[in-house]
Formats: C-alpha cells, sequence, structure tokens
C-alpha cells in the first residue's frame, strides 16, 4: 500500500470507493468534490479539467482531479451523458479544531437512466431506460422514463432490439447478470432472480393491483413480463449500495 492510501483519509476514500465501484466517486473535501486514482484520469479527460496529484513530493504521487461543489450539477450532467455512473460521497459534520478526519458517506448515486433532477436533464428529450430479457428467441423489452413517469412494456424479435434502443436513444439498459448485451449505452447487470416468471407476475400484480397479468396485456408475454418487474428496480439503482 503507498504512503498516500496508508493515511486516515485516503483510507476512508477508499471505503467509500468499494460500496460503489462501477462509478465514478465525487468525494467531498471541503468546497470541491475531489476525484483520485483511475476516476480523476477519466474525469479529467471527459471534463476537460486539470488533472494534478497528492503526495508528488513524496514520490508516490496519487491522480487527483476536482470540481467545486457549488457548481458541482454541471459537471455530474456531462458525466452521466457520456454515459457514466457518478456517486457522491458528502461531509457529514462539520470540520473543527482538533478535528483531523469528518464522517463522510455516499448519499446518492447517479446513473443515465435513472436521473430525475431537472438540473441535470436535458429538457428537450426523454431520458430512457430500459429492460431487456430473451428467452427462446423472444425478448422482453420494457422502457421507462422516470422524469415523466411514462412506461412501457412488449416482446419483439431479439433482432429487432439494437433499433428499438436506437430509435429511442436508451441512456441505460437493465439485463440478467452474467449476459452483456454489447450495446452503446450503459448497462447495468441485476441478479437472474429478478427477471423469473414468479417473481415477476407477482411484482406486476401488487404494484398495478391487477386480478391477472391479461388486464395489462402480458398474459401471453412472459418475457415482457419479466422485464416489466425488473424495471421495478429502478428506485434502488439511484440508493448507496
Amino acid at each position: 500500500m503507498s504512503t498516500e492510501a496508508a493515511t486516515p483519509l485516503m483510507r476512508q476514500y477508499q471505503a467509500a470507493k468499494k460500496q460503489v465501484p462501477g462509478a465514478l466517486l465525487l468525494f467531498r473535501l471541503g468546497d470541491f468534490y475531489e476525484l483520485f486514482y483511475e476516476d480523476a484520469i477519466t474525469a479529467a479527460r471527459e471534463l476537460e479539467i486539470t488533472l494534478t496529484s497528492r503526495n508528488k513530493e513524496r514520490g508516490d504521487p496519487v491522480p487527483m482531479c476536482g470540481v467545486p461543489y457549488h457548481s458541482a450539477d454541471s459537471y455530474i450532467a456531462r458525466l452521466i451523458q457520456r454515459g457514466y455512473r457518478v456517486a457522491i460521497c458528502e461531509q457529514m459534520e462539520e470540520a473543527g479544531p482538533g478535528k483531523k478526519l469528518v464522517r463522510r458517506e455516499v448519499t446518492r448515486i447517479v446513473t443515465p437512466g435513472t436521473v430525475t433532477d431537472s438540473a441535470l436533464l436535458r429538457s428537450h428529450e426523454n431520458n430512457y431506460i430500459g429492460a431487456v430479457f430473451t428467452k427462446s428467441g423472444r425478448s422482453g423489452f420494457a422502457y421507462a422514463d422516470l422524469s415523466t413517469g411514462e412506461f412501457r412494456a412488449t416482446e419483439m424479435s431479439s433482432e429487432d432490439i439494437p433499433a428499438a434502443l436506437e430509435t429511442l436513444n436508451v441512456r441505460e439498459l437493465l439485463h440478467p447478470e452474467g449476459l452483456p448485451l454489447g450495446v452503446p449505452c450503459l448497462e447495468t447487470s441485476l441478479e437472474p432472480w429478478v427477471f423469473g416468471a414468479d417473481y415477476a407476475g407477482r411484482q406486476i400484480l401488487e404494484t398495478f393491483r391487477f386480478h391477472s397479468l391479461d388486464g395489462c396485456g402480458l398474459g401471453d408475454k412472459p418475457s415482457a413480463a419479466a422485464t416489466a418487474a425488473a424495471s421495478k428496480k429502478l428506485p434502488a439503482l439511484a440508493a448507496p449500495r
């Protein structure tokens, strides 16, 4: 472990980073959100800001870049528009005399498909998140815009999925874990049981208070029902793990 990584501050950073391994972590330090290591290299490139380093004078530099906290929304918006997940680690108490390390917690995760804050959205276009589940050559496809409440689910040929994603400009796609699709948007994997028939049917009936799946046109579309149920997991994607 490097000297810098062994400091209390960087141990705190590393602990927060482990909670959100797939996200760029904005770590609050006073008036700035700082990013370190590979996150800093990526953010500096995407945001076109200066990449610097900590601990350079000791011969053990740690890549670092930062953005002012009062204007962070504009930087976060640029990152999610480029397809990145962003996690926010906030200072939970004020620094004071004799207090070397303040408490910090991951309070928010923003992904391209789950963002609802108007400051982070483009007002002239929908912000769709989709879900795909394929079985026996048929794919269930559900998509939603969380900022407007629009939600649809259907089935189609697997070959038609790429065109549907492109037409809707889906920003993020949910799929069963271990089955990446290689599509040009952020992919988020969920545990396979989320797409199971029993779970899917139960979740849809409970959510919409139907007596049967025929009430929403999904009675003969098990793959579509699976993706509709997976979409119920969307709010959890924006919560700290």
